[in-house]
């Protein structure tokens, strides 16, 4: 198959990172991958970085110019691409609007990465019920954001980003401290994730604040927009001796074994974060909210403890939880490892989006 993805921007959070993992292993597997996104979008230059074939193409908006210049890529290419899998919602829009020119539609497979409520009007019932062949989630609980829209279940399908468990896997605690700079012998806290506001990192330090124990420090590891607001309120709350800021990783691996506990503070426009998804990979206790599809991994007291949103109490609460019970850290650590390893690895999310893919063209080409 020959597998073109369109982005018009997805930041620098987990969406870039999900599409050129899936599109290196749909390569693996022997199928062809063009990207197509503005050189102003992160995928552009991630995805460059990656070895992967990216087109230039102006899809931040809606407008005519856009559209034509899609539609002329299209219709020159379209004898050898199968099926586009679109990102975004003016991708979406674009791509949808294209095909309504062209003699042979292009199947397009929605992905959306996010649980934020799609409007319920009739522009936007068309867009999913039938211009999108089907709908991928990352997380069940948006999979029926669509049914509510009228699209049948069955046209959609939960694809949780997968996890590389070669690059994420258990480690050495001690050794990864010393490799990271965190002291040995206090219990690190630790979130992996963008710096914006609706990642929950305001939450966690007030939790933080909340409980009076030097030893309970806290390692920040991500870049973003709200990473100077994250420096007031550290200073603000008298925690700047327990909160590490350690930027960017581009090895995030070598944070997760560090850990004491993984958390999850995500609330709002969420899908299943793929932090937690690597921090169970790395057999670390996992404390995370209820927000998007993060309940499908973390089933409470089973793979990790699962929280309320926005909830300041619940968070200090269970971060006390797993401080005084070092069992239930091992035991949650575990069974988060095993159901990640049968549920959630990148093989799982590469066979079930080849199947998506092969099954959105077969219908094409059977019409």
């Amino acid at each position: 198959m020959h597998i073109v993805h369109t982005e018009a921007d997805g930041g620098k959070g987990g969406q870039p990172l999900r599409i050129i993992n899936e599109s290196l292993g749909m390569i693996q597997r022997g199928h062809q991958v063009t990207v197509l996104c503005p050189d102003t979008a992160p995928l552009h230059q991630l995805a460059k970085d990656a070895g992967l074939t990216v087109v230039t193409m102006p899809l931040k908006r809606k407008n005519l110019g856009n559209l034509f210049t899609l539609r002329r890529w299209l219709r020159e290419n379209r004898d050898s691409i199968d099926v586009i899998n679109s990102h975004n919602s003016t991708d979406t829009w674009l791509v949808a609007l294209a095909n309504l020119t062209l003699s042979r539609p292009v199947p397009l497979v929605r992905t959306r990465h996010a649980s934020g409520v799609p409007r319920n009007n009739w522009t936007t019932r068309w867009l999913f019920r039938k211009a999108c062949a089907h709908i991928v989630s990352t997380g069940e609980a948006l999979r029926y954001q669509m049914v509510a829209l009228g699209v049948p279940l069955e046209n959609t399908t939960s694809v949780p980003s997968g996890v590389d468990t070669t690059r994420f896997h258990p480690g050495d605690k001690y050794d990864a401290r010393s490799r990271c700079d965190l002291s040995q012998d206090d219990f690190w806290l630790g979130v992996v994730s963008h710096l914006r506001p609706n990642k929950g990192h305001s939450v966690l330090l007030k939790a933080l604040a909340e409980i009076d124990n030097p030893a309970i420090k806290l390692a920040i590891i991500g870049e973003g927009p709200h990473r100077e607001a994250l420096e007031h309120e550290v200073i603000q709350l008298n925690l700047l001796p327990r909160v590490v800021m350690a930027g960017h990783q581009s090895s995030p691996e070598r944070w997760f074994p560090a850990f004491d506990v993984a958390i999850s503070p995500s609330h709002d426009m969420e899908g299943l974060p793929q932090g937690v998804l690597q921090s169970l990979a790395s057999a670390v206790a996992t404390i995370a909210t209820d927000a998007g599809g993060t309940a499908d991994a973390v089933i409470n007291g089973e793979t990790g403890l699962l929280i309320g949103q926005r909830d300041v109490g619940a968070l200090r609460d269970a971060i006390i939880t797993l401080y005084n019970d070092p069992a239930q850290r091992r035991q949650l650590a575990q069974q988060g490892y095993e159901y990640l390893n049968t549920h959630f690895t990148r093989e799982c999310m590469l066979t079930a989006m080849e199947k998506v893919f092969l099954d959105a063209a077969q219908r094409s080409s059977s019409r």
